[in-house]
């Protein structure tokens, strides 16, 4: 900054005095006219070249006072920088001194379990010592109650053996009985045949049960594909709708902006989703045709054209009487679905025979199943 102050300054004193050598030239030049109307130009230019030095000079007073404040503010950041690093070293340092605090106790805390598992070592030996002398000690004790032992099991094979005398005698008795088995071996074939069927039912219970686990994993899949095609079709009515608001896309601003029998018309189409259907999407389109019939323009501007694109369609969808519910087969309830609108849930209870009983219960139904096309 300095250095170009002074070569300003210096460009100033040499345009100064390359202007009075000019004059001075003319002076002495044997045209006096032509001299004086110089001098007269020169005169005239004279405030202006000092304004010119006067403006320099303050630009670089200004430039000087700002180089000073820009290193006055230096000086302080680096001292607020050294303060906020003398700061971090402290709370650095009492950290690891606080660390070192923790490990220090942990290592007291280890040493004194070390110390309290050589003690219980030490007592275990002992404890063993004394046991194998214990055991030492009642080796004899042993042997006599072994003896004991004996004695009493020679008295209970002696009553055994009477015993066996008395089975061998009812023995006798029931192969008298021996008229009777024909029979019990037609009542056991019975029993093996009912068996049988019990089994062959069982079997099929059990078949039915998983192709309606294999139905349930499907309606599963098929429900969360639903949803993800509802919040999808949801998210592009509030885009739309955002895009009205805001008068971004013409398309919807002139499909608010048609004739009342073209906005609140009756949809060209209305398509029910069965549940037997393999794809399980909703389909959710519009044809040129109806769309070139919304975009024709209106003057009618009142409070219906606040209303969102989502509450325009749906306010008009109806659905017919005959059409046909919705069912969900979950593991322990059936779902059923009427009209959109409401959802019969049929809890399943098995009685002792074995039959089931549907149990309604009504409530607000989340999927109605129901595809627009418009």
């Amino acid at each position: 900054m300095r250095h170009h102050s002074l070569n300003t300054r210096t460009t100033l004193a040499a345009t100064v005095i390359a202007a009075f050598s000019f004059s001075a030239c003319m002076f002495v030049s044997k045209d006096c006219a032509t001299s004086s109307s110089l001098l007269s130009v020169l005169a005239g230019a004279a405030p202006v070249i000092l304004l010119v030095f006067t403006v320099i000079r303050n630009h670089a007073n200004t430039v000087e006072s700002m180089q000073k404040a820009h290193e006055t503010q230096n000086a302080e950041k680096n001292k607020e920088s050294e303060r906020n690093l003398e700061d971090e070293r402290a709370r650095r340092e009492a950290e690891i001194l606080a660390m070192n605090n923790r490990h220090q106790k942990v290592v007291a805390c280890l040493d004194e379990k070390i110390a309290e598992a050589e003690k219980q070592c030490e007592q275990l030996s002992a404890d063993k010592k004394t046991l194998q002398a214990a055991l030492a000690n009642d080796c004899d004790h042993r042997n006599q109650m072994l003896t004991k032992e004996i004695s009493s099991l020679q008295t209970a094979l002696e009553m055994k053996s009477a015993e066996m005398k008395d089975l061998r005698q009812k023995n006798q008795n029931l192969s008298l009985q021996v008229d009777e088995i024909p029979l019990k071996e037609l009542e056991i074939s019975k029993w093996k045949h009912k068996s049988n069927e019990y089994k062959q039912m069982l079997d099929q219970k059990i078949n039915g049960e998983k192709i309606l686990v294999q139905q349930i994993e499907d309606l599963r899949r098929k429900q969360i594909h639903d949803e993800e095609e509802k919040e999808a079709m949801k998210r592009s009515f509030d885009l739309m709708q955002f895009k009205y608001e805001n008068g971004d896309d013409p398309n919807v601003t002139s499909v608010m902006s048609a004739p009342m029998e073209c906005r609140f018309g009756t949809p060209t189409k209305v398509q029910f989703r069965s549940r037997s259907s393999a794809s399980g999407s909703r389909p959710i389109s519009m044809a040129a045709s109806n769309g070139d019939q919304r975009l024709s323009t209106s003057s009618h501007h009142d409070d219906s054209m606040n209303r969102s694109t989502i509450s325009m369609y749906t306010s008009h969808i109806r659905l017919p009487e005959n059409h046909a519910d919705d069912v969900i087969y979950a593991p322990d309830e059936i779902i059923s679905s009427r009209s959109g609108s409401i959802s019969q849930r049929l809890a399943i209870a098995i009685e002792d025979d074995g039959e089931p009983i549907l149990k309604s219960e009504s409530r607000n139904a989340s999927d109605s199943g129901i595809g627009l096309v418009m």
